[in-house]
């Protein structure tokens, strides 16, 4: 029996670990091990202290809804109303409670934030993160051991029946290009291609090896 339910701060743990899986596709890496560089601290711990200091925007706890078969977590994902000054995956403003749930010290923080500041650039606000809808759902995964079911599927298409009840016209999703399975999941519940950032945007314009990523479209009405 399968049941979707809001999380709360007791599913942290688990919400951690889908948002590092859910950060892997197409490319098997994660941008959290790239950017914890010479902290000495594990990506997935570095996660879950930026869940318990609510530093993300991307979702953070009370924004995700949990998928339980007979009971037992085997999925989530966020849906959140993107809001605020800053694009990207943290809020800097947050970093410092985050840094104290770590125990970094204050060097460990300010070179923690540079690094994070040349991954993602320095501008809060990038036209390549501008949300496309009033309604975002991010950060989908379904744990490995409960994958090959279309549990994914069935994921994303409760948390639009969810977001049918709020007062907005669209949800959006972005998918990075070469995550065809994903791409699939997510057009065969009613996304439609946006907007695709190819890996010569990246390239020109932030140097950077990336396949790009493309955004989908959903009319909730």
């Amino acid at each position: 029996m399968l049941n979707l339910r809001k999380a709360n701060a007791s599913d942290i743990p688990l919400l951690a670990r889908v948002e590092y899986e859910a950060s892997l596709p197409p490319l098997n890496q994660s941008f959290w091990d790239e950017i914890v560089q010479g902290t000495e601290t594990p990506a997935l711990a570095f996660v879950e202290a930026m869940l318990k200091a609510e530093a993300g925007n991307w979702g953070n706890a009370e924004d995700f809804w949990v998928l339980e078969e007979d009971g037992k977590p085997v999925a989530a994902a966020a849906g959140y109303v993107p809001g605020g000054e800053d694009y990207r995956p943290l809020n800097l403003e947050r970093l410092d409670a985050l840094a104290a749930h770590l125990g970094w010290s204050t060097e460990t923080t300010e070179a923690f934030r540079d690094r994070y500041q040349q991954f993602w650039g320095h501008d809060p606000k990038p036209i390549f993160l501008k949300p496309q809808a009033p309604f975002i759902i991010e950060t989908v995964a379904v744990l490995p051991e409960a994958r090959g079911r279309g549990l994914g599927k069935t994921l994303v298409q409760m948390i639009l029946d969810e977001a049918r009840a709020l007062p907005y016209s669209h949800a959006g999703i972005m998918v990075i290009n070469g995550n065809d399975r994903a791409q699939h999941t997510y057009e065969s519940v009613g996304f439609k291609p946006y907007q695709t950032y190819h890996a010569d945007f990246f390239a020109q314009q932030y140097q950077l090896e990336f396949p790009g990523f493309t955004k989908f479209c959903c009319s909730l009405n």
